[in-house]
């Protein structure tokens, strides 16, 4: 029987992948030496938060060594604040509240997610949506060790638990614990056409999902 449900949180609680990426290149508009090419490959090639994305662009656009911290701490402080007020505008993608209202009646929900721990935990306490969740879990570290932790503290096996995601670190973590998964189809990763595993088009399908698993 499930216990647990472990939800992905941008692109499946909030529609914010593509904002997230608008938001690097708005952060260097304008900037002679660091153009829209460079930033586009460099979210090409980095899978990293956002420190590390930003440590990359900037020590390709030939910054001081010396400064390099203090820019890209700048540069996340103004990102933060950029992609804090889209998703508070913006709010929870469609059917989500009533999704997480319906099965934090039966299930122990979770959040994992890549973003850092502390800036996701302020969205989500924007939102509003923190009482659905026994905890929120970001990076560091990452979505694998953050599932077992989860496993870990129910005490549950790993057929007891689903991860509902929209990428493929959320598909990796489930197979590496031997969880069930159920990907959204958000658009952000491109899903088999005969995967292992239900693919939903959007939250509100969850919940049918997991009542199929049972």
């Amino acid at each position: 029987m499930l216990k647990v449900v472990v939800f992905d949180f941008d692109g499946v609680i909030v529609d914010s992948n593509h904002e997230k990426e608008n938001a690097f290149y708005r952060l260097f508009e304008g900037n002679p030496r660091i153009p829209r090419d460079l930033v586009a490959d460099v979210l090409a090639r980095n899978a990293g938060v956002r420190f590390d994305i930003l440590r990359d662009i900037f020590v390709r656009s030939g910054a001081p060594q010396s400064e390099i911290t203090r820019l890209v701490n700048e540069s996340a402080a103004h990102f933060d604040v950029m992609v804090q007020e889209w998703i508070s505008a913006r709010g929870l993608t469609p059917g989500a509240g009533e999704t997480l209202v319906d099965l934090s009646k039966n299930f122990c929900l979770y959040i994992n997610s890549a973003t850092p721990e502390q800036a996701l935990r302020t969205t989500v306490a924007h939102l509003g949506i923190q009482h659905h969740f026994r905890a929120v879990h970001g990076a560091p570290p990452g979505k694998e060790e953050n599932l077992r932790a989860i496993m870990a503290r129910e005490g549950v096996g790993p057929q007891e638990v689903v991860v509902v995601g929209d990428g493929e670190g959320d598909m990796l973590s489930a197979q590496a614990c031997g969880a069930h998964f159920i990907a959204i189809d958000s658009g952000f990763y491109s899903w088999s056409k005969k995967p292992e595993f239900p693919i939903a088009s959007s939250i509100r399908e969850v919940g049918a999902m997991i009542v199929n698993l049972l």
